[in-house]
């Protein structure tokens, strides 16, 4: 064989190497967001609750990638980790993590991943719902996420375990849409029979600089007794809406529990009577404003005083609400580095107490009032 034969050949051999390599990807990517913290809770109900540490605010490393399939379908996947910076812990896939395929039609995976209900209005948080300063602290049951079924049942924060999802094409119009469903492994494990199931939907529609968005969430046998079955839901409207160099955000949001309503776990404190409903009632609006590299970062938010259908004489509510507000400014240096300064204050009423969300202070009792003050570092790649 000639040596322009033998390299011929060899160049045969790797063809289809080389055709994969060419139709698939694979990217690396991360985000390191670690911040220096001090947090207090003053109130009339405790002494003062103080903590300074050091944070590590979602920080994530992730592997993505796409294969093309024929036809227009491809197949894709990803695998997200935490990452503990300030501790180096950290655990494998434990962030939105799945398999799946695309096509015209849209997108179908499963997995583990943020519920449609979360993931509908992350990007109108100006502080991004990972630091103490984040919406969580009046939305989505002020509660630290969770994954599975049954577990933490006031959360409507949830990467969802076990999960299916759809995710539509973007239409012509603007609009898109996305609907989960997270199968009812837990059946079984409650200490009462259940048959927890989660089913979340979001649609979204964007037009110029405006979006607007709709979600919904219901969670099924989350907490049953032996006599009641629950069920709990979540309807939330947003709006998001871009001005040079200002944008404009707002989100309304309505949390409601039937059934077991004694053990709700809710920040607050309020006695149910004979209802056979409790909701919570939510409002937070954000402006953000760049200056060049800088940028300027005001949310505000309230969580009326809970309203109980029915109830009868006993039954009571009032002083269950709590306001919320954050201020921030930053400096970025690049596209992918940020410097940042924030503070943030909970007011909560008498029968309240309510907590900073994803990074909460605890120990936060009723009528308590956390504050917070952080300086931090963003380093996205």
């Amino acid at each position: 064989m000639t040596r322009k034969t033998h390299a011929a050949a060899i160049a045969l051999a790797l063809l289809p190497c080389a055709v994969l390599a060419q139709s698939s990807t694979v990217v690396i990517y991360g985000k390191l967001n670690v911040d220096v913290e001090t947090l207090s809770a003053n109130g009339p109900n405790a002494s003062d609750t103080r903590k300074h540490r050091v944070s590590s605010n979602s920080s994530l490393l992730g592997f993505r990638g796409e294969e093309a399939l024929g036809g227009g379908l491809s197949a894709f996947f990803q695998i997200e980790s935490s990452v503990g910076v300030d501790t180096g812990s950290g655990t494998l896939a434990g962030r939105s993590s799945a398999v799946g395929l695309k096509g015209p039609a849209g997108s179908l995976l499963m997995g583990q991943w943020d519920t449609p209900y979360k993931n509908s209005t992350l990007k109108l948080d100006p502080f991004t719902n990972k630091t103490f300063a984040g919406y969580g602290a009046v939305l989505y049951g002020n509660s630290s996420p969770t994954v599975g079924n049954i577990a933490n049942r006031q959360a409507f924060d949830r990467r969802q375990k076990n999960v299916i999802q759809y995710w539509s094409p973007e239409s012509k119009s603007g609009f898109k849409g996305r609907l989960a469903y997270g199968m009812g492994e837990e059946k079984g494990t409650c200490a009462v029979a259940c048959d927890p199931r989660l089913l979340s939907a979001s649609g979204t529609y964007e037009h110029g600089p405006l979006t607007l968005i709709a979600a919904y969430e219901r969670h099924d046998e989350y907490a049953n007794t032996a006599t009641v079955r629950t069920r709990d839901d979540a309807l939330r409207l947003a709006t998001h809406y871009v001005s040079g160099a200002t944008t404009f955000s707002g989100i309304a949001e309505q949390l409601t529990y039937r059934g077991n309503l004694a053990a709700t776990g809710l920040p607050k404190a309020f006695t149910p009577g004979n209802a056979a409903a409790v909701k919570v009632r939510n409002a937070w609006g954000a402006v953000t404003h760049r200056i060049g590299r800088q940028l300027l970062r005001l949310s505000y938010g309230q969580s009326a005083d809970l309203k109980l259908d029915g109830g009868g004489p006993g039954a009571s509510a009032v002083d269950t609400g709590m306001r919320y507000w954050a201020v921030g400014y930053a400096y970025q240096p690049s596209k992918r580095t940020e410097l940042y300064m924030t503070y943030a204050r909970i007011d909560n009423n008498a029968r309240s107490s309510g907590d900073f969300g994803t990074a909460a202070l605890g120990g936060v009792t009723a009528g308590a009032h956390p504050t917070g003050f952080g300086m931090g570092i963003t380093h996205s790649f």
